[in-house]
């Protein structure tokens, strides 16, 4: 089970890692809000991880003298507080990311952003208190608890997140948000599985299968993350006379094949070019018959 834990923990943190550069390189390319949002989420997250990798390998590869020594003690204090610090913002931000997505007015959003930072403050304070206190001065038993218990239980805070994106996914306005939504339901609803699982299989160990739906979500925001910027934003030159001519396409049809590259929902392409939502979906419907294809991202792949 140590070893499964192990390998587990590292291919999560290699995941989120490198989900979390890719936004970096976003952000310095096309600089706009989302790779803004998707960075408040992941970095501190990402630091997370790694933080707990490095507190579980570093724990092993020190002799007795070296981890009872006064540089290892203020090491893991402050490892600790950190530790909960990181928890915290990854709680915000996260709150703060899913709230920006709702289909809501601006006031429900302000109210929303203040009760969840509420709780999130409180559950703060309480663990601060929790882990000094139960420690008593054994700063490496006040490190296990946070690696071990802290990190995991805030993550089931984030169940609530999932309840409130499967609330509003049908309201939601546009194609991104909805499938923003769907990845945060997707990834903070099974946490009501995990859970339990983690208290009988791994309860001691530093890897949660909690820490599995953060995986969820990488590879979910990576889906997102190609659809909108390598198969949308690199396939502007592609709508070509020629490529319509050889497969039929009207101009009509070449209009609405354009404004599915740009990202548009079928809402926004029907109020764009002054049509209802249905005759766009026939318009779809028509376009994926004439070139073979059964989604958005089959008919970017052939048009590239």
């Amino acid at each position: 089970m140590a070893i499964l834990s192990d390998i587990l923990l590292f291919i999560t943190t290699a995941l989120v890692l490198s989900i979390t550069i890719l936004g970096i390189v976003l952000r310095v390319r096309v600089a706009d809000s989302f790779t803004s949002s998707f960075l408040m989420v992941f970095a501190p997250l990402s630091l997370q991880m790694c933080l707990t990798l490095l507190s579980t390998y570093l724990g092993r590869s020190l002799n007795a003298d070296q981890l009872a020594s006064l540089a290892y003690q203020i090491y893991i204090l402050g490892v600790t507080i950190v530790s909960v610090l990181l928890t915290t913002t990854i709680l915000l931000t996260m709150s703060h990311y899913l709230i920006k997505l709702l289909p809501a007015t601006d006031k429900q959003k302000q109210l929303g952003t203040r009760l969840l930072s509420l709780f999130i403050l409180l559950f703060f304070f309480i663990s601060l208190w929790v882990i000094i206190a139960k420690s008593k001065g054994d700063w490496q038993a006040a490190l296990d608890d946070t690696m071990h218990y802290h990190f995991f239980a805030g993550s089931m805070f984030l169940v609530i997140h999932g309840i409130i994106a499967l609330i509003y996914v049908k309201k939601a306005s546009t194609y991104d948000e909805e499938r923003q939504l769907k990845g945060i339901i997707a990834t903070f609803l099974p946490l009501l599985i995990l859970f339990p699982l983690d208290l009988l299989f791994f309860k001691e160990s530093s890897f949660k299968l909690v820490y599995l739906s953060f995986a969820i979500l990488s590879a979910y925001l990576y889906y997102f993350i190609s659809r909108r910027y390598i198969l949308t934003y690199e396939q502007a030159e592609v709508t070509n006379g020629q490529v319509f001519k050889k497969y039929g396409i009207s101009e009509r049809e070449g209009e609405i094949i354009a404004l599915l590259i740009e990202g548009l929902s079928n809402q926004q392409i029907a109020k764009q070019l002054y049509i209802s939502p249905n005759t766009v979906k026939t318009h779809i419907k028509n376009i994926y018959a004439k070139v073979g294809v059964n989604n958005r991202l089959q008919l970017f792949s052939l048009l590239k």
